[in-house]
Order: structure tokens, then sequence, then C-alpha cells
């Protein structure tokens, strides 16, 4: 398994996304003044395939001129920026849920990966990033040591 690098700036939002949903319910409005202040950050999901990993990401409405994906010492991170549409002042919304803003989303690689071999591909919405050999490099590695006779006093 993978180890994730800490988001705390993340969890904080998350916080953030649940308090409002709360008082919301409660009739109290949100904390934040606009859904564009509250940070946005894409879901993700890790699969194993074989001694390969790949991370898919969900990045609707975004084009990929939009996303940049790039490892830097051992680190995988995808970033990017989802734009707001322009808003008429003459439409009523009445509820604006959708988020906009530039995301950050990092995973730590297996030792031994090879990030020249890594590929991606973004189609409908979602991003694949195929890490070859990546779970093959988190297999523990067994060197059997011989026993000797020892050295007699």
């Amino acid at each position: 398994m993978a180890i994730v690098r800490w988001d705390p700036f993340g969890e904080l939002m998350s916080i953030q996304r649940e308090m409002d949903r709360l008082f919301g319910r409660l009739g109290f409005g949100r904390l934040a003044e606009s859904a564009s202040e509250i940070a946005w950050m894409p879901r993700i999901d890790v699969k194993s395939t074989g001694d390969d990993m790949v991370v898919y990401a969900e990045l609707p409405g975004m084009s990929k001129d939009d996303i940049s994906v790039e490892v830097t010492d051992g680190v995988l991170t995808i970033k990017g920026e989802r734009k707001a549409e322009t808003e008429k002042s003459e439409e009523g919304w009445l509820i604006r849920e959708r988020s906009y803003g530039a995301f950050e989303r990092s995973l730590a690689l297996p030792e031994g990966v090879e990030p020249e071999k890594i590929t991606a591909d973004y189609k409908d919405g979602v991003l694949e990033v195929h890490i070859p050999k990546a779970m093959a490099a988190l297999k523990p590695k067994t060197h059997k040591i011989a026993l000797g006779e020892g050295k007699k006093k």
C-alpha cells in the first residue's frame, strides 16, 4: 500500500464543507460567503493492476490544458484549475454548489518507480495515470543469509 502524504489544508476544507452542510440544514446559511471561497479538491481512486498502479482523478468540466501531472522527488502531483463560468447578473441562482479554483493532489510513490515510464490519459472528465511496476516495488524483498559453522574459541 502506498504512503499518502498528509494534506492538512484539504482536511480543513473538508471540515468546512461539512460545517456548511450542517448549518445549511439548520437554516443558518453557509459559513463561507460563496462557493468560490471553498477550495475544491478532486476525488481520486487508486487501483492495483498486477504489478502496476492506476490513479483515477475526477476532473469534470476541465480541459486537458488546465491539468498538470508531474513527479518530483518520488511524489506524483496532479494540479490544475477549474475555471468558473461567466455569470450574468440577470440570472437568479437559487442554489449554487459547484466549486471552482486551483487544486493540487499529491501521492508518494514507492521507491524504484521510474517517472519517465508513467503515462496519463484524460477522457470524459476522468484523468487516468498509469504507474508501471509500482506494486512490484512495494513487495517485500527478502535476502536469505546462509548460516556458517561459526568460529570456535
